[in-house]
């Protein structure tokens, strides 16, 4: 049998060891990896936001009042949603999506509109992390889009207007 003080001393080790072993594993880790990727690459075809800049919020049962607004766990920066449309993507139900803009300003906009609400956009510093979207055998899977803010418009010009940090800066 165990003196008392011994089981609780190793049991102590244990814990600590256990959270030690989760800080260290692999697997945390990789959970929330991000990949950096060149726009013309990933976005082959181009990108069209539709609708305005908002900010991306907290959950919040009652409707009167928002949730706080949601900082990125990995840069802390404050995360800003686009709802865009993904021309090169041929499901209909998948070509438009959410995308984040992490920064501490609300995003300027870059470009003019082309339509009610539509522009074609150009993002920088973009990663894109693997997730699998759907339920039950019904999975695919998809990418959460994460981006630093607007490229320049061409010719150099900004015709975004609003608060915002300068078009093509890196915040991050």
């Amino acid at each position: 049998m165990k003196h008392p003080s011994i089981t609780q001393h190793t049991d102590e080790r244990w814990a600590a060891d256990v959270a030690t072993d989760n800080e260290n594993n692999m697997t945390d880790r990789r959970r929330n990896i991000r990949f950096r990727v060149e726009f013309a690459e990933f976005f082959y075809m181009g990108l069209y936001q539709m609708g305005p800049v908002q900010p991306l919020r907290e959950f919040s049962q009652d409707r009167s009042r928002p949730g706080r607004q949601v900082r990125d766990e990995v840069t802390g920066l404050l995360a800003w949603k686009i709802k865009v449309s993904d021309p090169a993507v041929e499901n209909a139900d998948r070509a438009s999506y959410s995308v984040h803009i992490l920064s501490d300003e609300e995003p300027a906009v870059t470009t003019a509109e082309i339509g009610p609400h539509m522009r074609p956009i150009e993002l920088v510093d973009v990663t894109a992390q693997p997730r699998l979207k759907g339920a039950g055998e019904y999975k695919v899977q998809s990418y959460q889009i994460r981006a630093s803010g607007y490229a320049v418009a061409p010719g150099g010009k900004s015709t975004g207007s609003g608060p915002g940090p300068a078009a093509g800066k890196n915040p991050a």
